[in-house]
């Protein structure tokens, strides 16, 4: 009677602990899978933030080689023209990582989106004012007029804006998912 008592109680403890099993398993992998994406976005944001950086420093490389080459007489003149193509390959970078940003934030963080859709709009618009002086600076002997040199600091800035810390839902998210 003992032993049929205990293998009783033995039986309902395993009933129970299955019962719990997966009621348990889908709160862990919830978590588990919200922090999964609060680091990727974490890392996508990084990544982005690191690109508008460089694209920032080529921009500032590009205002001060022209700054200088303009200021030049016109017989020292340099034949060969100011290169864009260094900015602009970090715009497109920086684009392009604006982009994977948004693909992770997307529906699970509507701050992150918002500032992404702001940026990608800001690094869109300076890629398109680089190519514009590009050519402008082809058809005009290779200086650059004093108001479109005056685009190149202002990209800088617009650019340096660009540089900021994560939206408050990503960063509450990171601190609140590593405890």
């Amino acid at each position: 009677m003992l032993l049929a008592m205990k293998s009783a109680v033995v039986g309902a403890f395993y009933v129970v602990a299955l019962a719990l099993l997966p009621a348990m398993a889908p709160a862990q992998t919830t978590t588990y899978a919200q922090r999964l994406a609060a680091l990727q976005q974490q890392n996508a944001f990084q990544q982005q933030q690191s690109a508008v950086q460089n694209a920032v420093q080529q921009t500032a490389v590009l205002a001060q080689t022209a700054q200088q080459q303009n200021g030049m007489a016109p017989q020292t003149v340099v034949v060969t023209p100011i290169s864009f193509l260094q900015q602009q390959v970090a715009l497109q970078t920086a684009i392009q990582q604006t982009r994977a940003l948004l693909q992770t934030g997307q529906q699970r963080n509507p701050a992150l989106t918002r500032a992404g859709l702001g940026q990608l709009n800001t690094l869109q618009a300076v890629l398109q004012q680089s190519i514009s002086l590009q050519t402008a600076l082809l058809s005009q002997s290779n200086i650059l007029t004093p108001a479109q040199l005056l685009m190149l600091p202002q990209q800088q800035f617009s650019l340096s804006s660009l540089l900021t810390t994560p939206p408050a839902p990503l960063t509450s998210r990171m601190s609140g998912g590593s405890r």
